[in-house]
């Protein structure tokens, strides 16, 4: 197997300014964009009604929608010069709201909604997949995750119950569906049935999806 080359440019992707020199950067030094991965994202975990200042809940939409925005801006010739793809790192979440992440959801409605509209206009110039995630092991976003007073709720919610997916069996997963070009990557798989579920058992689903969350707070109990 031979070795590739990374180049690291520390980067705001709130600011379009921070996001137009990081892509200007990677196409001095590889020529062009292949692969945009939108892998950016913050969460929270907290009821509306517990939410003590929603301003502080800015900060979720501007990163999860804005930053992907600014990223896709920055590097939208390249990739219909190239062919690429853009590969949205998303979750269940984009197609169903669910209690305690009020704010995370809509976010990632918002840019679902967005890719879909962007995915019409470029007309097949440029490919699109997107990778819906349940709940991951071992990373940071449920420790960074924004609590009912705007702050990380660091660790005291940062253990995952039995149902989530081990990372590298996550990352290994995103790959193989990216070499394959799959339009949708589900993970763990019985997500795809969600967007049929929501149509035709919306009531069992919600009340599957509070259990679920219900769980998570009982195990970090």
């Amino acid at each position: 197997m031979s070795k590739g080359t990374a180049l690291s440019v520390k980067t705001d992707i709130t600011d379009i300014q921070s996001c137009q020199n990081l892509i200007s950067k990677t196409i001095n030094e590889f020529g062009q964009i292949d692969y945009l991965i939108l892998n950016a994202g913050l969460s929270m975990w907290s009821r509306f009604d517990e939410i003590k200042d929603i301003s502080k809940f800015n900060e979720l939409a501007n990163v999860n929608f804005n930053g992907s925005v600014n990223s896709i801006h920055c590097s939208l010739k390249s990739l219909k010069e190239s062919s690429g793809t853009i590969v949205s790192i998303t979750t269940a979440q984009a197609f169903i709201g669910f209690p305690k992440a009020t704010f995370y959801s809509a976010s990632k409605h918002a840019l679902k909604g967005f890719l879909e509209g962007l995915e019409l206009e470029t007309k097949g110039k440029i490919q699109f997949i997107n990778v819906y995630l349940g709940w991951i092991k071992n990373t940071s976003l449920r420790a960074n995750a924004i609590g009912p007073n705007g702050e990380k709720i660091g660790d005291s919610h940062l253990k995952h119950s039995n149902k989530a997916i081990e990372l590298d069996v996550c990352t290994d997963l995103i790959i193989k569906g990216i070499k394959l070009k799959k339009k949708n990557i589900f993970i763990p798989n019985y997500l795809k049935y969600i967007p049929f579920v929501k149509i035709f058992f919306n009531k069992w689903l919600f009340e599957k999806i509070s259990k679920a969350v219900d769980s998570e707070e009982l195990e970090n109990t």
